[in-house]
């Protein structure tokens, strides 16, 4: 019944609108999943992936060592139930970790990975060791802090040979991308996944792959450019603009993410994700270029590395690129809280006023940071009123508070998703990423 409901009401919906341009859009997605999906078949996965995600424990703290903070921090959580590794966080300075863990009982250790191998060596790396606990479903246990004595004498008990931040030993722990290579045409770079991102994102997690995949192999000699993708996208979105790329300069970097989770945890996610391929690669500098709520996604991850950052920090970040990004939040979302049965946390974020929106420019960025908002303002006539780009409203483009950290503005006659496939955009990027390329800071 649900089946065929969502295929007779798809007709009529996709007759009005083009598919490929509603799959990107945020609110034309949540008004039409209130079309095709008022059967429950969608919303009723997406709620037991709710219901699964506040199941999960969280754990939040600190590590450093004492006196010294010149060595990555690998900061492991063991599963007594299990006898495995549960997870583990690579930390390339003192700073905060973070784990998502179901229900059981643990234990936590740090230690300072001298020899920078990921393989911990208990005559040569000091460490710290917690007594056992245990968690409960849905706990979030903050302020732990991990501090390493550097003469300590202390030893990790359980098997800790050469260790791997993509591998979770535990199977209700999902495996991360952290590097993986690729190509640009990767099955799992499609349009049905980036909406399963939404409406299923467990599914996402354990059957796509988040995280961050390459293109080439890792070359130190170029510069790497994050590019992060907006609601229900994929890296797919971004061919266009690195085909146009210089790659004898810059390599291109692919965050991949499903987008119903709350937007300042997705940028912790990517926080996360950065340290460990900083921790195994050493880069010292990073661009970041992002389409849609990928620029949310990104802006909350670089406030969150600027707000932590306990030393120096290691990589430079010369170049922000917003594109197209709802800086004032969506209608549509709100919409999506106020009317659908089952609300993603992500639209919660979106709507305008959120608290998220909010906080989001109250961060400085980094001083050496040169941010260029890119805005669209081709009226694709799905939206009345006011001026926008089919998507979104160009006075979310432009929220003032954004505007006044821009080191430049500049507008595309484009809609929300040509502005992706534009030449002059593609010119206009590739001057800015050399100006980048070429600073000294």
């Amino acid at each position: 019944m649900c089946a065929k409901f969502e295929k007779s009401s798809a007709r009529k919906s996709l007759g009005r609108l083009k598919s490929s341009f509603v799959a990107r859009s945020v609110a034309i997605c949540v008004l039409l999943a209130v079309t095709l999906l008022a059967g429950g078949c969608g919303f009723g996965t997406l709620k037991k992936n709710i219901e699964q995600f506040a199941e999960q424990a969280v754990l939040e703290g600190h590590a450093r060592v004492s006196g010294t903070q010149g060595n990555p921090i690998v900061v492991v959580v063991y599963s007594v139930t299990d006898k495995k590794i549960a997870d583990l966080f690579l930390l390339p300075r003192p700073g905060p970790f973070f784990f998502v863990l179901p229900a059981g009982k643990y234990q936590l250790a740090a230690f300072e990975n001298r020899n920078r191998n990921l393989s911990y060596e208990p005559g040569e790396d000091p460490a710290v060791l917690t007594a056992e606990f245990e968690l409960q479903a849905g706990e979030r246990r903050t302020r732990l802090d991990l501090v390493i004595d550097p003469g300590s004498t202390t030893r990790i008990p359980f098997a800790l040979k050469t260790l791997s931040p993509e591998r979770r030993e535990i199977g209700q722990l999902p495996e991360l991308q952290l590097g993986t290579i690729t190509n640009i045409d990767d099955p799992r770079f499609s349009e049905e996944n980036g909406k399963l991102g939404l409406w299923d994102p467990l599914k996402f997690l354990f059957d796509v792959g988040a995280g961050v995949y390459f293109l080439e192999e890792y070359d130190p000699h170029k510069i790497p450019v994050l590019f992060v993708h907006g609601a229900v996208g994929q890296p797919g979105d971004w061919k266009y603009l690195i085909s146009s790329l210089d790659r004898s300069h810059f390599q291109p970097w692919l965050a991949y993410y499903p987008t119903a989770p709350h937007l300042d945890q997705l940028g912790r996610g990517l926080v996360r994700a950065m340290a460990a391929l900083q921790v195994k690669y050493g880069f010292s500098r990073l661009i970041l270029v992002a389409h849609s709520m990928g620029g949310l996604v990104t802006r909350a991850a670089l406030n969150y590395t600027i707000e932590h950052a306990s030393t120096r920090r290691l990589v430079h970040v010369p170049e922000f690129v917003s594109i197209s990004t709802p800086w004032n939040g969506h209608s549509g979302a709100a919409k999506g809280v106020k009317y659908s049965p089952v609300v993603a946390p992500s639209w919660e974020d979106m709507a305008p006023g959120s608290s998220f929106l909010t906080r989001l420019s109250e961060t400085a960025l980094p001083p050496e940071c040169e941010y260029s908002l890119f805005f669209s303002y081709r009226d694709g006539g799905i939206l009345s009123g006011e001026a926008n780009d089919g998507t979104v409203t160009v006075s979310s483009e432009l929220a003032m508070p954004i505007q006044r950290q821009a080191f430049r503005e500049m507008g595309f006659n484009e809609n929300h998703t040509s502005i992706l496939e534009s030449r002059e955009v593609a010119a206009q990027l590739n001057a800015i990423l050399e100006r980048a390329r070429t600073a000294k800071h």
